[in-house]
């Protein structure tokens, strides 16, 4: 999709085709600095927060895992590392993004993780296929929530365990102005000054605002099929991790 500079729209009224487009765009753009950037604007709380999150996860021994919107693999990676006994799957719409994963992964010497082009809303594998599904950052950027979160419980065997982190707009009333501040101007900021892509960071705001909440994106998993749904909030609101059994 070829867009003009500053014509960026609005997550509230973009179409399901439109997203799509827009996030392969972004997505494609930024994946040489897109680890850099994350460190950056999150001043490196994204890899406590996966990394509590890695650490439940390898408790489980699981063996078939699902990295869902991989990007450049540090998840997948990351698992592959902890648990070698385990077999993971990253998969991710943008070609870019998996070429930096897969480029990672060999320099890691890692055998037990691959990558693969995958349309998350239509998952090619067969259903019961993984012992652990998770998002990492990815799902806000879906054209469609539901459809996503079900296709990764499609895949999950039951008693499997989904696991989902993602930024959120927090609630309370004192931080919210800052956070505000922050994602709209300061983080396209660091973007510019990272990755030279403003528009592509103003974008990460775009799509937080129009995430679900918390509560809503808990009710959803319930809804589609999880149980035992819980979340545990990051840095006054702004992240969190869900995580869900599949029924």
């Amino acid at each position: 999709m070829t867009r003009a500079k500053g014509t960026l729209p609005d997550a509230d009224t973009i179409s399901p085709d439109e997203k799509k487009e827009l996030v392969y765009d972004v997505f494609q753009n930024i994946s040489d600095t897109y680890d850099k950037a994350n460190d950056v604007i999150s001043f490196g709380m994204h890899r406590l927060w996966k990394g509590a999150m890695i650490k439940d996860i390898v408790s489980h021994q699981p063996h078939d895992i699902l990295d869902v919107a991989s990007g450049t693999g540090d998840i997948a990676l990351w698992i592959a590392e902890k648990n070698p006994q385990a077999h993971i799957v990253g998969s991710d719409l943008s070609e870019n993004m998996l070429a930096v994963a897969e480029k990672r992964r060999q320099e890691l010497g890692l055998k037990n993780v691959s990558f693969s082009c995958q349309n998350a809303m239509q998952l090619s594998f067969e259903d019961n296929s993984f012992d652990c599904v998770v998002v990492s950052f990815g799902l806000r950027n879906m054209p469609n929530y539901r459809q996503v979160v079900s296709e990764m419980i499609r895949v999950l065997r039951p008693g499997g365990h989904f696991y989902c982190i993602d930024s959120s707009w927090p609630t309370n009333p004192i931080i919210k102005p800052f956070f505000g501040l922050y994602f709209s101007h300061i983080m396209p900021f660091l973007g510019n000054l990272v990755a030279k892509a403003p528009e592509e960071y103003r974008w990460l705001n775009e799509s937080t605002k129009a995430f679900l909440t918390k509560d809503a994106l808990a009710a959803m998993m319930k809804e589609c099929g999880l149980k035992d749904v819980a979340y545990k909030s990051h840095m006054f609101g702004g992240a969190a991790t869900h995580h869900g059994v599949k029924a």
